[in-house]
Protein backbone atom coordinates (compact mmCIF):
# COMPACT_ATOMS: atom_id res chain seq x y z
CA UNK A 1 0.00 0.00 0.00
CA UNK A 2 2.55 2.74 0.69
CA UNK A 3 4.79 1.77 -2.33
CA UNK A 4 1.72 1.95 -4.36
CA UNK A 5 0.94 5.64 -2.81
CA UNK A 6 4.88 6.51 -3.36
CA UNK A 7 4.18 6.16 -6.97
CA UNK A 8 1.45 8.10 -7.24
CA UNK A 9 3.36 11.39 -5.85
CA UNK A 10 6.29 10.69 -8.15
CA UNK A 11 4.03 10.61 -11.25
CA UNK A 12 2.47 13.82 -9.89
CA UNK A 13 5.74 15.47 -9.33
CA UNK A 14 6.78 15.14 -12.50
CA UNK A 15 3.32 16.10 -14.27
CA UNK A 16 4.05 19.42 -12.55
CA UNK A 17 7.56 19.85 -13.75
CA UNK A 18 6.17 19.44 -17.56
CA UNK A 19 3.87 21.59 -16.95
CA UNK A 20 6.12 24.84 -15.75
CA UNK A 21 5.82 27.82 -18.63
CA UNK A 22 9.51 27.55 -20.45
CA UNK A 23 11.78 31.22 -19.95
CA UNK A 24 11.59 33.82 -22.78
CA UNK A 25 14.46 33.93 -25.00
CA UNK A 26 15.75 37.33 -25.72
CA UNK A 27 14.81 38.13 -29.52
CA UNK A 28 18.27 38.79 -31.89
CA UNK A 29 17.94 41.84 -33.70
CA UNK A 30 18.80 40.71 -37.35
CA UNK A 31 19.13 44.50 -38.78
CA UNK A 32 21.91 44.62 -36.64
CA UNK A 33 24.86 45.71 -38.97
CA UNK A 34 27.95 43.17 -39.02
CA UNK A 35 30.56 45.47 -38.04
CA UNK A 36 33.28 46.09 -40.89
CA UNK A 37 37.24 46.74 -40.31
CA UNK A 38 38.34 49.95 -40.98
CA UNK A 39 39.32 49.98 -44.67
CA UNK A 40 43.10 50.63 -45.22
CA UNK A 41 43.66 53.79 -47.41
CA UNK A 42 44.50 53.00 -50.95
CA UNK A 43 48.17 53.13 -51.84
CA UNK A 44 48.96 54.87 -55.23
CA UNK A 45 51.06 52.58 -57.81
CA UNK A 46 54.29 54.72 -58.23
CA UNK A 47 54.82 55.89 -61.61
CA UNK A 48 58.67 55.41 -62.67
CA UNK A 49 58.97 57.42 -65.61
CA UNK A 50 56.12 59.86 -65.69
CA UNK A 51 54.84 61.33 -68.56
CA UNK A 52 56.27 64.64 -69.84
CA UNK A 53 55.08 67.69 -72.29
CA UNK A 54 56.34 67.06 -75.59
CA UNK A 55 57.56 70.75 -76.47
CA UNK A 56 56.84 72.34 -79.24
CA UNK A 57 59.35 71.87 -82.35
CA UNK A 58 60.87 74.88 -83.69
CA UNK A 59 62.02 75.32 -86.82
CA UNK A 60 65.62 74.66 -86.91
CA UNK A 61 67.63 77.30 -89.50
CA UNK A 62 69.78 76.26 -92.61
CA UNK A 63 72.30 78.53 -93.54
CA UNK A 64 72.21 79.77 -97.05
CA UNK A 65 75.28 78.20 -98.89
CA UNK A 66 78.04 81.22 -98.12
CA UNK A 67 79.68 81.23 -101.95
CA UNK A 68 75.65 81.82 -103.45
CA UNK A 69 75.40 84.66 -100.80
CA UNK A 70 78.27 86.25 -101.35
CA UNK A 71 78.26 86.39 -105.34
CA UNK A 72 80.69 88.57 -107.05
CA UNK A 73 83.55 88.12 -104.90
CA UNK A 74 87.14 88.87 -106.21
CA UNK A 75 90.93 89.41 -105.22
CA UNK A 76 91.96 90.96 -102.04
CA UNK A 77 92.26 94.60 -102.03
CA UNK A 78 93.38 95.70 -98.28
CA UNK A 79 94.92 93.27 -95.71
CA UNK A 80 95.04 95.11 -92.14
CA UNK A 81 96.61 92.86 -89.01
CA UNK A 82 96.70 96.06 -86.99
CA UNK A 83 100.69 96.56 -86.72
CA UNK A 84 101.68 99.47 -89.00
CA UNK A 85 98.90 101.71 -86.95
CA UNK A 86 96.00 103.56 -89.14
CA UNK A 87 93.40 103.72 -86.25
CA UNK A 88 92.50 105.74 -84.14
CA UNK A 89 94.09 105.02 -80.63
CA UNK A 90 93.34 107.12 -77.42
CA UNK A 91 92.38 107.68 -73.50
CA UNK A 92 89.24 108.81 -72.18
CA UNK A 93 87.31 108.48 -68.95
CA UNK A 94 85.51 105.67 -70.21
CA UNK A 95 87.98 103.58 -70.91
CA UNK A 96 90.88 103.35 -73.73
CA UNK A 97 91.61 102.50 -77.57
CA UNK A 98 95.08 100.73 -77.67
CA UNK A 99 96.84 98.91 -80.30
CA UNK A 100 98.72 96.12 -79.38
CA UNK A 101 100.41 93.34 -80.48
CA UNK A 102 98.27 92.52 -84.21
CA UNK A 103 95.20 93.56 -82.61
CA UNK A 104 92.72 96.45 -81.63
CA UNK A 105 91.64 96.49 -77.80
CA UNK A 106 88.71 98.50 -76.91
CA UNK A 107 88.94 98.47 -72.87
CA UNK A 108 86.27 100.66 -71.14
CA UNK A 109 86.14 100.87 -67.23
CA UNK A 110 83.40 103.64 -66.45
CA UNK A 111 79.48 102.27 -66.41
CA UNK A 112 77.83 102.06 -69.34
CA UNK A 113 80.93 103.81 -71.00
CA UNK A 114 81.27 103.74 -75.14
CA UNK A 115 83.93 103.68 -77.07
CA UNK A 116 84.55 103.93 -80.94
CA UNK A 117 87.50 103.64 -83.03
CA UNK A 118 87.80 104.43 -86.77
CA UNK A 119 90.85 103.17 -89.39
CA UNK A 120 92.17 106.39 -91.20
CA UNK A 121 91.95 105.56 -94.61
CA UNK A 122 88.16 104.54 -96.21
CA UNK A 123 87.04 102.12 -97.88
CA UNK A 124 85.93 101.00 -101.61
CA UNK A 125 81.74 101.55 -101.26
CA UNK A 126 81.46 97.96 -102.34
CA UNK A 127 83.04 94.46 -101.68
CA UNK A 128 83.20 92.45 -98.74
CA UNK A 129 84.76 92.78 -95.02
CA UNK A 130 85.65 90.09 -92.75
CA UNK A 131 86.84 91.27 -89.50
CA UNK A 132 87.43 89.28 -86.54
CA UNK A 133 86.12 90.50 -83.09
CA UNK A 134 87.36 89.26 -79.64
CA UNK A 135 85.30 89.48 -76.88
CA UNK A 136 86.38 89.06 -72.95
CA UNK A 137 84.77 90.53 -69.49
CA UNK A 138 81.61 90.20 -71.79
CA UNK A 139 78.01 89.61 -70.42
CA UNK A 140 74.72 89.09 -71.64
CA UNK A 141 73.82 93.07 -73.09
CA UNK A 142 77.28 93.76 -73.46
CA UNK A 143 77.75 95.25 -77.36
CA UNK A 144 80.59 95.03 -79.74
CA UNK A 145 80.34 95.68 -83.19
CA UNK A 146 81.45 97.71 -86.55
CA UNK A 147 80.98 100.61 -88.73
CA UNK A 148 80.53 100.71 -92.49
CA UNK A 149 80.52 103.59 -94.90
CA UNK A 150 80.46 105.76 -92.15
CA UNK A 151 82.02 109.67 -91.71
CA UNK A 152 81.56 109.99 -87.73
CA UNK A 153 79.80 107.95 -84.81
CA UNK A 154 76.90 109.74 -85.78
CA UNK A 155 77.00 109.01 -89.60
CA UNK A 156 77.41 105.42 -91.13
CA UNK A 157 75.72 102.14 -90.67
CA UNK A 158 76.68 100.09 -87.34
CA UNK A 159 76.78 96.36 -87.27
CA UNK A 160 75.77 95.38 -83.23
CA UNK A 161 76.57 92.28 -81.73
CA UNK A 162 75.80 91.40 -77.72
CA UNK A 163 77.63 88.94 -75.71
CA UNK A 164 74.10 86.93 -75.70
CA UNK A 165 74.07 85.46 -79.22
CA UNK A 166 71.76 88.81 -80.78
CA UNK A 167 72.28 90.59 -84.24
CA UNK A 168 71.22 94.51 -85.24
CA UNK A 169 71.84 96.32 -87.93
CA UNK A 170 71.16 100.44 -87.93
CA UNK A 171 72.06 103.53 -89.87
CA UNK A 172 72.92 106.67 -87.84
CA UNK A 173 72.44 110.39 -89.78
CA UNK A 174 73.36 113.42 -88.14
CA UNK A 175 73.05 111.52 -84.61
CA UNK A 176 69.66 110.29 -85.47
CA UNK A 177 69.34 106.13 -85.46
CA UNK A 178 67.07 104.12 -87.68
CA UNK A 179 66.56 100.67 -87.51
CA UNK A 180 67.74 98.63 -90.08
CA UNK A 181 67.39 95.18 -88.72
CA UNK A 182 66.24 94.40 -84.84
CA UNK A 183 67.71 92.43 -82.56
CA UNK A 184 68.27 88.56 -84.23
CA UNK A 185 69.63 85.35 -82.88
CA UNK A 186 73.00 85.27 -84.87
CA UNK A 187 73.30 81.49 -86.42
CA UNK A 188 76.36 80.19 -85.05
CA UNK A 189 76.85 83.19 -82.65
CA UNK A 190 77.33 81.35 -79.47
CA UNK A 191 76.41 83.39 -76.49
CA UNK A 192 78.55 83.99 -73.46
CA UNK A 193 80.95 86.43 -75.55
CA UNK A 194 84.17 84.87 -74.81
CA UNK A 195 84.90 83.23 -78.11
CA UNK A 196 86.87 84.69 -81.36
CA UNK A 197 84.21 85.52 -83.51
CA UNK A 198 84.54 86.70 -87.57
CA UNK A 199 82.30 89.43 -88.41
CA UNK A 200 81.50 89.81 -92.52
CA UNK A 201 79.38 92.54 -94.75
CA UNK A 202 78.61 91.97 -98.00
CA UNK A 203 78.07 95.71 -99.72
CA UNK A 204 76.43 95.86 -103.01
CA UNK A 205 75.20 99.44 -104.01
CA UNK A 206 71.87 99.27 -101.78
CA UNK A 207 72.28 95.91 -100.40
CA UNK A 208 74.35 94.81 -97.02
CA UNK A 209 74.60 90.86 -96.61
CA UNK A 210 75.30 90.52 -92.89
CA UNK A 211 77.27 86.95 -92.09
CA UNK A 212 78.95 85.62 -89.00
CA UNK A 213 81.62 83.02 -89.22
CA UNK A 214 81.35 82.63 -93.11
CA UNK A 215 77.43 81.97 -92.30
CA UNK A 216 74.72 83.86 -93.60
CA UNK A 217 72.21 85.80 -91.28
CA UNK A 218 70.18 88.29 -92.77
CA UNK A 219 70.00 91.29 -95.33
CA UNK A 220 68.73 94.61 -95.93
CA UNK A 221 68.74 97.29 -98.31
CA UNK A 222 69.11 101.34 -97.71
CA UNK A 223 69.91 104.05 -100.01
CA UNK A 224 71.54 106.40 -98.01
CA UNK A 225 75.32 105.87 -97.64
CA UNK A 226 77.39 104.52 -100.21
CA UNK A 227 80.90 104.99 -99.15
CA UNK A 228 83.13 106.08 -95.72
CA UNK A 229 84.98 104.65 -93.46
CA UNK A 230 85.21 101.71 -91.25
CA UNK A 231 85.28 101.27 -87.63
CA UNK A 232 85.08 99.24 -84.57
CA UNK A 233 82.78 99.79 -81.53
CA UNK A 234 81.83 98.38 -78.24
CA UNK A 235 79.56 99.37 -75.14
CA UNK A 236 79.29 98.21 -71.62
CA UNK A 237 75.52 97.79 -70.61
CA UNK A 238 75.93 97.30 -67.00
CA UNK A 239 78.88 98.77 -64.49
CA UNK A 240 81.02 95.53 -65.67
CA UNK A 241 83.95 96.82 -67.67
CA UNK A 242 84.13 95.41 -71.00
CA UNK A 243 86.88 94.48 -73.42
CA UNK A 244 86.80 93.85 -77.13
CA UNK A 245 90.10 93.37 -79.43
CA UNK A 246 89.73 93.52 -83.20
CA UNK A 247 92.34 92.18 -85.71
CA UNK A 248 92.57 90.15 -88.92
CA UNK A 249 90.80 92.62 -91.12
CA UNK A 250 90.32 91.92 -94.96
CA UNK A 251 88.54 93.65 -97.71
CA UNK A 252 87.66 91.98 -100.96
CA UNK A 253 86.35 94.07 -103.75
CA UNK A 254 83.45 92.88 -106.03
CA UNK A 255 82.63 91.81 -109.91
CA UNK A 256 80.16 93.44 -111.09
CA UNK A 257 80.09 91.15 -113.98
CA UNK A 258 79.36 88.33 -111.50
CA UNK A 259 76.76 90.35 -109.62
CA UNK A 260 72.75 89.22 -110.86
CA UNK A 261 71.33 92.89 -111.56
CA UNK A 262 68.39 91.35 -109.61
CA UNK A 263 69.73 89.64 -106.66
CA UNK A 264 67.61 88.52 -103.88
CA UNK A 265 67.97 88.18 -100.77
CA UNK A 266 68.98 84.35 -99.60
CA UNK A 267 67.22 84.27 -96.02
CA UNK A 268 67.86 81.52 -94.05
CA UNK A 269 65.47 78.53 -94.90
CA UNK A 270 63.18 76.83 -91.83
Amino acid sequence: MNLLRGLLWAVLLVSLATCQVQPTLAPVALDTPTPVPPTQTPTRTPVWFPPTETPTAQPSLTAWPTQDARPGLAGLVLQDDFSSGGWQAFSVEAGRAALGKNELTLAIQAPKGVLTSFRAAPLPGDGYLELTATPSLCKGSDVFGIYLRAASPGDGYRLLATCSGLLRLERLKNQELVLLQDWTPGIGLIPGGMLPVRLGIWAAGRELRVFVNAVYQFSVRDPVWSEGMLGVYARAAGDSPLTVSFSQLEVRQLDPARIPSATPPPTPKP
